[in-house]
């Protein structure tokens, strides 16, 4: 007769039969391997659960396979691909095991059927159990370091990304150095923008012309950019002040054949005026560069205190002077109106003698003449101003008020001191004008995956994306069997047509292309021809793209022209 198969794993569809089954067997062992359905439950220890259940325990472990995706006690599980087994008695959780080491799953899993046996025993090993949607210890240990590894790859990516974005930014400004050689700017604080005219005759002695002027405001999100790769002292004092009002931007041109850049630093930075013949302006004269005449240094908490009261009095009398001149100006107004007033009714007397007169009521006339002269007005001459129009002052002190650490310098402009620098920041600050010049490629790459190809469909892949040129960033042959190992063989069909193929092994060479999917039409036309392969998502492409494509790629080869 034969022998009935014995079953290994119990398996678990939904919370209602893990329910039923923990109830139902709660003084029993249970061991549940808990998996998340995308991954699916692990066979690596399938072996030693076989010696487990038929003999070590004589059969009478029970062996789960239980889904977390459908168990909302067990829901801290979910979307783990590491398999996590819970020994289950009386339906607590008596311990956790994390992984598929065989060795120390099977020493756990002695001590756990010893430790039941105890217990069926009646002995009391004294050992904590949980509640079946608790953590235990381990898992919060298990938890902790996971969240850790994932901060930590995330600051990785995330400093990766940075870097390329880096790279990337330096190479689009070297890109437009070559169109942008007759032009540049300078940047004055707003405290500073008397500056501007104060230097203007610089710039035409040097045959240097202004082509361009903007008031910006100059925040945390655009002052880096402005100042890339600039030596500009950006400490929390020239900041403070940077950002407190409007600052001056100019374009300037040069219509000379001369380093545009070192002109204008040498000008600014390094040349010292020659002293003025003009006995006042050499009284005010400094042999030093127009950098140190305009530089200031923060001052300390008093000086700004002190500038402040000096300040609130010299509004005080200001407002003191206004009302002042306000009131002798309405006083004045007033008596010219009472002067007028009075002119005007002697006009009128005048008027009415002369129409009697005419009329012959010589007694009338008599009569008005005999009559004393009416010169009162009701116009008033105020003495005073009222007391709604005085100006009180509301300020007060602000205890949490933040001041930068005093001695810090605070320049009052400046100029690029590098041609990188420079094409970046006209690029930030006259776009319009470097537009008319050179078209900057874009700092920011849209979201992008990876395909690859065989070779072989290297034709249908151009026929298929010819529509879609937009979508294409960079393309290119490659010998690869992953993004990561990669060696460039052409930048495009054309060129690698040009080869000698006997050279080459064309199992292991792949035509990619570096995609955009803002759009998912061109990716789904190359999925079609079923690639070698794709990138997962954008995060992941934008690796493997950067590890196939550096960001000078294509700069001396035309690679879209295939299409």
């Amino acid at each position: 007769m034969a022998k009935k198969k014995v079953e290994i794993f119990v398996h678990i569809q939904n919370e209602k039969e893990f329910e039923t089954i923990i109830k139902n067997k709660a003084k029993e062992l249970i061991c549940a391997e808990v998996f998340s359905n995308a991954f699916g439950y692990c066979t690596a220890l399938d072996r030693l659960f076989n010696i487990i259940k038929l003999d070590w325990s004589n059969g009478k472990i029970i062996l789960l396979k239980v889904p977390a995706d459908e168990v909302t006690v067990l829901e801290r599980f979910r979307d783990q691909s590491e398999p996590v087994y819970l020994f289950i008695s009386n339906m607590k959780v008596t311990k956790v095991f994390r992984g598929v080491d065989m060795v120390r799953f099977g020493e756990v899993t002695k001590k756990e059927l010893q430790y039941h046996s105890e217990e069926s025993a009646g002995v009391d090993v004294g050992r904590r159990v949980y509640e079946l949607d608790e953590p235990t210890p381990d898992e919060l240990a298990w938890m902790s370091a996971r969240e850790t590894e994932k901060e930590e790859e995330l600051q990785s990516w995330a400093s990766r990304r940075e870097a390329r974005q880096a790279v990337r930014k330096r190479h689009r400004a070297e890109l437009m150095v070559p169109h942008l050689k007759d032009l540049n700017f300078v940047v004055y604080w707003p405290h500073c923008l008397h500056a501007h005219p104060e230097l203007y005759e610089r710039w035409d002695a040097n045959n240097i012309v202004m082509v361009g002027r903007e008031m910006i405001d100059i925040t945390e999100e655009n002052v880096a950019d402005i100042f890339y790769l600039g030596d500009a002292p950006l400490n929390e004092a020239s900041l403070q002040k940077l950002y407190s009002g409007p600052a001056l931007a100019l374009c300037l041109r040069l219509l000379d054949d001369k380093c545009f850049t070192t002109l204008v630093r040498q000008i600014l930075y390094e040349d010292i005026p020659p002293p003025p013949d003009d006995a006042k302006a050499l009284a005010e004269y400094r042999r030093v560069t127009a950098f140190d005449y305009y530089k200031i240094y923060s001052p300390t908490r008093h000086e700004i205190m002190r500038q402040r009261a000096e300040d609130k009095i010299r509004r005080r009398e200001e407002a003191k002077e206004k009302r002042a001149r306000r009131l002798s100006e309405m006083q004045r107004l007033a008596r010219q109106a009472i002067e007028e007033a009075v002119e005007a009714k002697k006009a009128a007397r005048e008027q009415k003698k002369l129409e009697l007169l005419k009329s012959g009521k010589v007694d009338e006339l008599e009569k008005l003449k005999q009559e004393p002269e009416d010169n009162e007005v009701s116009i008033v001459i105020p003495e005073e101003l009222s007391d709604e129009e005085v100006e009180e002052s509301s300020e007060e002190e602000d205890p949490d008020e933040y001041f930068p650490p005093p001695g810090l310098v605070i320049p009052g402009f400046y100029s690029p001191p590098n041609d990188i620098a420079k094409s970046n920041g006209l690029a930030v600050l006259f776009p319009k004008l470097v537009h008319d010049k050179v078209t900057p490629a874009s700092e920011f790459l849209p979201p992008h995956v990876l395909v690859m190809l065989d070779i072989a469909k290297r034709h249908k892949a151009i026929d298929a994306m010819a529509p879609h040129k937009r979508a294409i960033i960079n393309m290119g042959i490659f010998k690869a069997s992953s993004p990561y190992t990669s060696v460039h063989i052409a930048y495009s069909v054309k060129q690698f047509d040009t080869l000698d193929m006997d050279s080459l092994n064309l199992d292991e060479i792949k035509i990619v292309f570096m995609l955009s999917v803002v759009s998912d039409i061109p990716l789904l036309q190359l999925t079609e021809l079923n690639p070698y392969h794709v990138s997962r998502d954008s995060v992941i492409g934008e690796e493997e793209c950067a590890a196939m494509f550096p960001v000078d790629y294509g700069d001396d080869y035309d690679q879209f022209e295939d299409f």
